[in-house]
């Protein structure tokens, strides 16, 4: 019944393999009791001076009027309204999927409404699409599920900022208080002797005097005691004295 609209959906406003669950939840959204059902829905219409081109949607054929994306966004676009909760659950371009339900809706409309009158009862086969519409409207979406399963981590996350940054000003303070060497221990290999060498440590051998001046000096000394051991008033004999 809707196999032609919804492969027209996807390859005409890039849905893809999503252009099913769009018409699930329009389906489901026309549909609900508490908004009235399918007269409720059209009355959202009428109430914005559309009146006209959905009495022409009525009944399906030629005549329907095509609706623009800001025509939608008036009766739709409000908060928590279709567009908004099309977008948002399935993850879609909000343009885009105000092109594809102002293409859908024209058509969807003259399908429920044969004749050009408002059905007593729903076919068997639009009230299972829009039960599955219903459940996708029902579903968190992937954001709020995501925001959901990590809010524990997010409140904790400024306190875990907060002792990180306290450790690592202990531990900068930490470094910056170490204890200096003292003097001594810096002064003492400065202090302590230097090993001498081995060319140092052996004193050079000084040369051993000269005796041999004081040895000729001691032969005139001992000379004169022998002169002086001779008879003072004789002289020696001369040459002449002994020939004679």
């Amino acid at each position: 019944m809707y196999e032609v609209l919804i492969r027209e959906a996807a390859v005409r406003f890039g849905l893809g393999d999503k252009a099913l669950p769009v018409l699930q939840m329009l389906l489901a959204y026309m549909t609900a009791k508490d908004n009235g059902g399918l007269l409720g829905f059209l009355e959202k219409f009428k109430a914005a001076g559309l009146g006209p081109i959905v009495q022409s949607w009525l009944g399906g054929g030629p005549s329907a009027q095509a609706i623009s994306n800001s025509q939608l966004e008036t009766v739709l676009g409000s908060s928590g309204g279709l567009l908004s909760l099309v977008s948002g659950k399935l993850e879609l371009g909000r343009d885009n999927v105000t092109a594809a339900l102002g293409y859908l809706l024209p058509a969807v409309v003259g399908k429920l409404t044969p004749g050009g009158s408002l059905p007593n009862s729903l076919p068997a086969e639009v009230q299972a699409l829009a039960a599955a519409g219903d459940q996708l409207i029902a579903a968190p979406t992937a954001a709020t599920a995501s925001a959901g399963g990590s809010g524990g981590l997010l409140n904790w996350l400024p306190w875990v900022v907060v002792v990180l940054a306290a450790l690592f000003g202990l531990s900068y303070c930490g470094k910056d208080k170490a204890p200096a060497p003292s003097p001594a221990a810096v002064e003492a290999p400065a202090s302590a002797p230097a090993t001498p060498q081995a060319s140092d440590a052996a004193p050079a051998t000084a040369p051993a005097p000269a005796e041999a001046p004081a040895a000729s000096e001691a032969q005139p000394a001992a000379s004169e005691p022998a002169a002086a051991a001779s008879p003072s008033g004789s002289a020696p004999a001369s040459a002449e004295d002994t020939r004679a």
